[in-house]
């Protein structure tokens, strides 16, 4: 008997354990239906270098018009982590970044046969129709968080109002006149451009040359539910929130003329 109860009461913690890991742990919800199979797409070689583009003269108006990005090198999200083959014509992303050496801004041009508001509060927010990126000064191979790495997820939350954007940085909800970000939806998906102070991603100034580490990531929920894909340029694994080391090398480089 005492043998019995000691095997169960270590079952009942174990079990216990795993509920509190489960809970605490972001792992992908099961779409509440399978993406049929298409064919998968040949993108060609994968980008091997992300640009951040430098200018202190050349500015970027947040605005919801996109003219100052037009004709720079950007990377697409062609690593299908999850939701079947890579679909171009289903979820796409193609990313640019650039830096005026104080901010650092992003966009996005995301390819989405049914792109949706996203009514998640941030932390649980992937789950719906966003965009995130990763980025950090810390070029050293780490596998956890230093100070310097940051995750930020952009989230829309109307068609009307390309202003009506909830902002997530290492999954906390974050309000600041600093940070600006407009999303314009059209037939075909949705754009997006974004400025982050680099004092709020826990970094100090860029200059030009400098090694960085980025990656970038596409949530696709299709019908409005959960997460049915999910992409990234670098990482072919769900593990860019937690693992710098999966990101990819960024370089900042002169705005071309």
């Amino acid at each position: 008997m005492k043998k019995e109860l000691i095997f169960t009461a270590g079952i009942s913690f174990l079990l216990a354990l795993t509920s509190c890991l489960t809970v605490n742990a972001k792992k992908p919800i099961d779409p509440p239906y399978t993406p049929p199979k298409t064919e998968n797409v040949a993108t060609g070689e994968k980008e091997s270098l992300s640009k951040v583009y430098f200018s202190t003269s050349n500015f970027v108006r947040i605005d919801g018009v996109f003219d100052e990005w037009k004709n720079l090198e950007g990377v697409h999200t062609h690593e299908q982590v999850y939701g079947g083959l890579f679909n171009p014509n289903n979820a796409d992303g193609f990313f640019v970044a650039r830096t005026d050496g104080e901010n650092l801004y992003i966009y996005a041009n995301v390819t989405d046969d049914d792109a949706g508001m996203n009514t998640y509060e941030v932390p649980q927010a992937w789950r719906g129709d966003s965009v995130e990126f990763f980025f950090g000064t810390d070029t050293s191979k780490h596998n956890t968080f230093k100070d310097s790495d940051v995750r930020v997820r952009i989230i829309p939350r109307s068609r009307d109002d390309m202003f009506a954007v909830t902002v997530g940085i290492n999954d906390m909800e974050v309000q600041s006149d600093d940070i600006k970000v407009a999303v314009v939806y059209n037939d075909k998906g949705y754009q997006v451009e974004s400025k982050f102070p680099l004092s709020l991603l826990n970094n100090k100034s860029l200059k030009n040359g400098q090694n960085l580490r980025i990656d970038y990531q596409v949530n696709d929920a299709d019908g409005g539910k959960e997460r049915t894909g999910l992409l990234h340029w670098n990482s072919p694994n769900d593990n860019t929130y937690a693992d710098p080391a999966s990101w990819g090398n960024a370089k900042v480089v002169s705005l071309p003329e």
